[in-house]
């Protein structure tokens, strides 16, 4: 046998492939001898080794490599990879780029063989961390090709230890602190290159002589075997060493591009039922993570949302837990952040805008039974509890706000088919209720919500800001009949939705949040005429339209100038939309009508003919002018009290006998449209006691009057009455309103003495209303002139000079005051002279026997 060994070895032989095949036959021949001859060329290469022999090396390389081709089926073929792999290690323990490359052919070549019987002994411990050493050679000239080595051996050990389950087991976490490591390391050495190659499949192995090709690639594809191999069992342990290495190696920063592309490629190597797995563990690793490392969370956050949807579709039953859990730190980032120990809350806010995408992208790939359910869930975990004497607290209204924006997230993904799968009653009742809080963004949010519910033909983006339509065949919007379940759900849930919008429009604060509170009532109204339009909802939107137009003239109300415009404008734009699309020619007209006399006549701010072009202010008083603290108000309508003129002149306004006229012309039932619009019926009725005791004890006092009367009447002391003493203005007029008789009782007042002809010419005679407002004009630029020209202390002189009427004033309120008490002490006298005895009083002698 040593013959044909010695030769192979023989420096002058000239044909080393017949001597290699002498020796393959001998040993196929005496299968008992296989284990000889590889402890033979072990012990020859570590002596050539010692006396750098490179040639004869590789002999022997080649010669055990022949072997192992040829002899994988002998029975023997254990006790031969033994010093097949001691020849491995003597090689690896060399440290030389080019024997390490031999080696790791080796090591290559037996990963790939199959053995008919295990071996149990056989361990990888030297292997496992040679090669990882390797992975991460950082001297040398050739470190691209060390790395490359190291990564092929990690392969082949990846390759022949989950082959067997019996052997050593890769899946111990000795060695995965080893192995993944070395993998993430050399994927990281080009970020830039992996997102290509993440979402490929299957790759080519590398030929052995291929020592260009980019390590990361070969990394890629090692990681994916692995993960591939991976059951659910082993799960944790494989992405504990993931998860740790992001962590040391701060690959959570945002945008954490690195960290999406390791899981995006961990995802579409595991069996998708094991997708829910790798989110959880995320999950757990983002509430485990402090509070204090915000920029951590908001890279898993980020990595979150850019896998949910390759893993989505297994989640099943966990649904539920994982949406909690995201639910669960959004509430506890809010808290966190409205603490003292919040130190940087732009990235707190940016890590609760992270989470908020991230459900929107999670609810975005759920089939619609589904996203109703996280719909619901998230409902219910908003705080709605607010009464007067416990307000919401600051935490509770952020969450709340937080909240809403998810649901409306959640809401843009959903596409509603019909209302009543979508609205359960606590989710209708929770959005209304929510749409009538005391944070007016969370009330636009909340109508937008209904937007995108109500809307299921695309018309959301054509009535979201709606202006003065000419022809509502411009805006193209699609009109289906309303399917009758939907018309059931809305018959029962009208009166609801619309007392939440009319409560919405009073509770519109005037400022920056005004225009967005009446552009999302507006289009709310719109969406159910155009979505629903049956005969009762448009009733019921006329009866809306007409509340809003008397909440907006009540005098009680305190609300801007801007405000009520705004109201009679939406009441308009509303008007003129629906009336095109009923196509009742008498409604058309009066609605028409209106709109254009308003644009002629009326105040600037009710003219919606010409909203897009910009409105230039009536009092010009030069706009280059730093404008004094009396001027920083939304407009100087508001200072000078200039009203807009609708209560004076019925004509300005739609009339609910018009509307019912036109509309019951179109055989439509109108009865419900002359009912006053009240907000609920529990309300209604409390204003109804309220205002029968309120007459009752006005009854009661008229009573108490006329008693005092008839007694001054009977006393002996007569009392003069002035008619100057009495009030003879109505409770409801407006004694500040420039009507008819106040400018005649002026004219009046002007003249000594006057004719009939005189009073007929006056009466008949329209006011000068021109005059009037240029009057006014000129006193609103004197005022505006004294604050802007003259200083503090001028104005200080105008506004606080002593008058002379003050003494008289004073003296006369005493005087009154004087006398009232007279009159109390006279009249109580009075009414004890009056009461008498039985005993006392005197019949007449006729009936006295």
């Amino acid at each position: 046998m040593s013959v044909p060994l010695d030769s192979l070895f023989c420096c002058f032989c000239s044909s080393f492939s017949s001597n290699m095949q002498k020796l393959t036959y001998f040993a196929i021949s005496h299968p008992e001898k296989l284990n000889r001859i590889a402890v033979y060329l072990v012990e020859r290469l570590s002596r050539d080794l010692s006396r750098q022999r490179i040639t004869q090396v590789s002999v022997a390389v080649d010669a055990m490599d022949q072997l192992l081709k040829s002899c994988h089926s002998s029975p023997s073929l254990n006790q031969f990879i033994e010093s097949y792999l001691k020849m491995v290690q003597k090689l690896l323990e060399t440290n030389d780029p080019d024997m390490e490359k031999l080696a790791t052919n080796l090591f290559v070549r037996f990963s790939t063989i199959e053995e008919n019987s295990p071996s149990y002994h056989r361990e990888y411990d030297f292997f496992i961390s040679k090669f990882s050493a390797m992975c991460h050679a950082s001297r040398g000239d050739r470190l691209k090709q060390q790395r490359y080595n190291g990564l092929r051996g990690l392969r082949g050990v990846i390759w022949k230890s989950v082959a067997d389950e019996l052997q050593t087991s890769i899946w111990e976490k000795q060695h995965l602190t080893k192995v993944i490591p070395s993998i993430l390391f050399n994927m990281q050495e080009s970020e830039d290159n992996i997102e290509e190659c993440v979402e490929q499949v299957e790759y080519p192995y590398p030929d052995e002589e291929a020592v260009n090709e980019e390590p990361h690639l070969l990394a890629l594809q090692c990681l994916r075997e692995l993960f591939g191999k991976c059951n659910f069992s082993m799960m944790k342990t494989v992405l504990d060493p993931i998860l740790k290495h992001c962590d040391l190696h701060r690959k959570w920063e945002p945008p954490a591009q690195f960290a999406t592309h390791v899981f995006k490629a961990i995802l579409y190597s595991i069996q998708s039922s094991n997708s829910f797995a790798v989110l959880q563990e995320l999950i757990y690793h983002l509430e485990n993570t402090p509070n204090s490392e915000v920029y951590v969370r908001i890279g898993i956050t980020t990595v979150l949302e850019n896998i949910v949807t390759i893993a989505v579709a297994t989640i099943g039953p966990l649904l539920l837990s994982i949406f909690n859990s995201l639910l669960k730190q959004l509430r506890a980032s809010v808290e966190y952040e409205n603490s003292v120990e919040c130190v940087n809350l732009t990235a707190e806010s940016q890590f609760q805008d992270a989470l908020i995408n991230t459900m929107g992208v999670f609810a975005s790939t759920l089939p619609d039974y589904q996203k109703v359910e996280i719909m619901m869930f998230t409902v219910g975990n908003i705080p709605t509890i607010q009464h007067e004497d416990r307000p919401l607290k600051a935490c509770d209204a952020y969450v709340q706000r937080v909240l809403m924006k998810t649901l409306l997230k959640i809401a843009t993904k959903y596409r509603t088919f019909y209302l009543s799968t979508v609205f359960s009653d606590s989710f209708l009742q929770t959005l209304l209720q929510l749409s009538v809080t005391q944070n007016p963004e969370v009330r636009v949010i909340s109508q937008k919500i209904l937007h995108t519910l109500f809307d299921r033909h695309g018309n959301l983006p054509k009535l979201e800001h709606l202006q003065y339509v000419e022809d509502v065949s411009d805006l193209q919007l699609s009109i289906e009949k309303c399917v009758r379940q939907d018309q059931l759900f809305m018959n029962k849930n009208i009166h609801l939705i619309l007392s939440a919008l009319y409560t919405f429009a009073k509770m519109a604060e005037s400022g920056e949040h005004l225009q967005r509170h009446l552009d999302a009532l507006l289009c709310t109204m719109c969406l159910i005429c155009v979505e629903i339009g049956h005969d009762m909802e448009v009733i019921e939107l006329y009866r809306l339209c007409f509340g809003l137009q008397h909440l907006a003239l009540d005098p009680e109300e305190p609300f801007s100038l801007k405000k009520r415009a705004g109201l009679h404008n939406v009441v308009a734009k509303y008007m003129n939309l629906s009336s095109q699309l009923l196509a009742i020619p008498m409604l058309c007209q009066h609605v028409q009508g209106v709109i254009q006399l308003r644009a002629q006549k009326g105040h600037h701010l009710l003219n919606i003919l010409n909203d897009k072009a910009p409105i230039s202010d009536p009092l010009d008083v030069g706009s280059s002018t730093p404008k004094a603290p009396i001027a920083q108000m939304d407009s100087e309508d508001d200072y000078t009290a200039r009203p807009l003129g609708l209560e004076t002149d019925s004509n300005f306004l739609f009339h609910v006998n018009d509307v019912a006229e036109a509309l019951k012309s179109s055989n439509k039932n109108v009865d419900m449209l002359f009912n006053t619009f009240e907000v609920n019926k529990k309300e209604s009725e409390n204003q109804r006691v309220h205002k029968k005791r309120a007459s009752e004890e006005h009854g009661r006092d008229s009573e108490r009057n006329l008693e005092r009367t008839m007694t001054i009447d009977n006393d002996d002391d007569d009392r003069s009455l002035s008619l100057d003493s009495f009030d003879w203005t109505p409770p409801d007029t407006d004694d500040d309103r420039p009507d008819n008789l106040s400018w005649c009782q002026k004219t009046l007042e002007d003249q000594d003495e006057v004719t009939f002809e005189q009073l007929r010419s006056i009466v008949n005679t329209e006011p000068d209303c021109s005059e009037e407002t240029k009057k006014d004009q000129e006193k609103s630029r004197e005022i505006l002139s004294m604050f802007r020209n003259k200083n503090a202390q001028e104005l200080s002189a105008v506004l606080y000079k002593p008058k002379e009427s003050d003494d008289n004033t004073n003296a006369l309120i005493k005087d009154l005051l004087k006398e009232h008490v007279e009159w109390l002490n006279s009249h109580e006298s009075a009414r004890a002279n009056l009461i008498q005895s039985i005993d006392d009083i005197e019949f007449p002698k006729s009936f006295v026997n």
